[in-house]
Formats: C-alpha cells, structure tokens, sequence
C-alpha cells in the first residue's frame, strides 16, 4: 500500500488530472451505453480494455515528453514520433485481440477515446481541485 502512496504521490499533477477524466469519462460511457449493447459483458470488457489502454498511453505520452525535454530539437521531434508510433501500435494490437477474442470493437475504440476526452477536461479538472485546495 505504501508503494502505491509513493507512485501516485511522484505523478505529474497534469497526469492526475488527465487520469481522473480518462476514468470519469469511462465511467459515464459505461454506464449509460451498456444499455444499448446486446452483449453487456463483452461491451463492458472491451470498453475496460480501451479505457486503461488510454491511461496506458497517457502515462507513455507523459514519460516520452519528459525525455525529449533533455534532447536537441531534431532528436526530439523524431523520439516524438516513434512514441506516436509506438501508441498507433498498440492500439491496434488491441483492437486486434478483441476481434479474436469476440469483443466489441467499438467500445474498444470509445475506450481509447477516453484519453481525448480527459485531455478536453483536464482544464476543468485543474480548476476544480485547484479551488479545492485553496479552500
């Protein structure tokens, strides 16, 4: 227990926030799309998938943009790539595996879209818990 304390206490403070709305976002797709499923453990497993394969990659993304910072500009443009690559990759790999393993693709995706969603309220997360601390 007291390791988890230490990872999340040495998180960047944008990923907790860009994580917290990946997982809100994934919560509320959860729960009001699983209605419209036919098969609602397959959409919800799927969906799980997407949705930490998003943090997956928010936590890469993340950790390529600290080791460009050391890099020269060239370098680091093209480290920037390869990590977009690696992430395009991945994805599919996933959706891949869902295929075989008789998931649903589109709630794969809609998982994955979780990561766009929490980077579109990262704002308002920050804000929220700013005014939170302060109070």
């Amino acid at each position: 227990m007291e390791r988890i304390k230490r990872f999340c206490k040495n998180l960047h403070p944008t990923l907790k926030e860009l994580l917290c709305g990946i997982f809100l976002w994934g919560l509320l797709l959860a729960l009001v799309l699983v209605w419209f499923s036919d098969s609602k453990p397959a959409f919800l497993l799927s969906l799980f998938a997407g949705v930490l394969a998003a943090a997956g990659m928010a936590f890469h993304m993340c950790h390529f943009i600290e080791d460009s910072l050391e890099l020269t500009q060239e370098d680091a443009s093209r480290h920037m790539k390869k990590g977009t690559v690696l992430r395009i990759a991945a994805a599919m790999v996933l959706a891949v595996l869902v295929w075989l393993l008789d998931g649903d693709i589109v709630a794969v995706f809609l998982g994955l879209l979780t990561l766009k969603l929490g980077a579109y309220t990262q704002p308002l997360i920050h804000r929220l818990t700013g005014r939170a601390k302060k109070a």
